[in-house]
C-alpha cells in the first residue's frame, strides 16, 4: 500500500507528491522549517538545503595554502589571492579555467571572490563531496584584512 497520490490543497508537497512516487525527506524538512520560520515571522532562507555542513567533514590532506599558493598557482597561471581587477570581477563566467591536481586527481577550479569592493582570485576544488562551498579562513581573513585598509576600518 502507499500514500495517496494526491491529497488536501495544491500545496508545493502536495504538486510534488503528485508527479514524483518517491518522497524526498530534504525537500519536506526544508519546506517546514521555511513554513515554521514564516509562522514566527523569521527571514526565509530560499537555498537552504537542510542540511547540517557538520555532517561533510571533509578531509583534504594532500593540498594546504602552500600548494594553493606555489603549485597550484603556477599551473594556473594566477597568484593565489591576487587582486582582481573591477573588470575582471564583473564579468560573468562561461568557461573557467581549471585543472587536476596531484595523486588523488583533484579538479582546481579558479574564480573571483569579492567582499566589501575587494575581489580577489580563490582556487575551489570541484567535487569535493561536499553539498556546500566554504571558504578558508586564509581567504576569510586576507579577503576582511585588505577590506578594512581598504576603507579605513582597520
Amino acid at each position: 500500500m502507499g500514500r495517496p497520490p494526491y491529497i488536501g490543497p495544491p500545496t508545493y508537497e502536495t504538486i510534488a507528491r503528485r508527479f514524483s512516487s518517491q518522497s524526498d525527506q530534504q525537500i519536506y524538512f526544508t519546506r517546514k522549517r521555511q513554513e515554521e520560520a514564516k509562522e514566527r515571522g523569521e527571514f526565509v532562507d530560499i537555498h537552504d538545503i537542510a542540511r547540517n555542513p557538520n555532517d561533510y567533514d571533509v578531509l583534504i590532506t594532500d593540498i594546504n595554502y602552500n600548494i594553493l599558493k606555489t603549485t597550484i598557482a603556477e599551473e594556473l597561471g594566477i597568484p593565489y589571492l591576487s587582486v582582481a581587477t573591477e573588470c575582471q570581477a564583473k564579468e560573468v563566467v562561461q568557461k573557467g579555467n581549471g585543472y587536476i591536481h596531484g595523486l588523488k586527481y583533484r579538479a582546481i577550479v579558479s574564480f573571483i571572490v569579492g567582499y566589501n569592493g575587494v575581489a580577489r582570485w580563490v582556487f575551489f576544488i570541484a567535487n569535493s563531496v561536499s553539498p556546500l562551498t566554504y571558504l578558508s579562513t586564509q581567504v576569510l581573513d586576507y579577503t576582511k584584512k585588505e577590506s578594512s585598509l581598504l576603507f579605513g576600518l582597520g
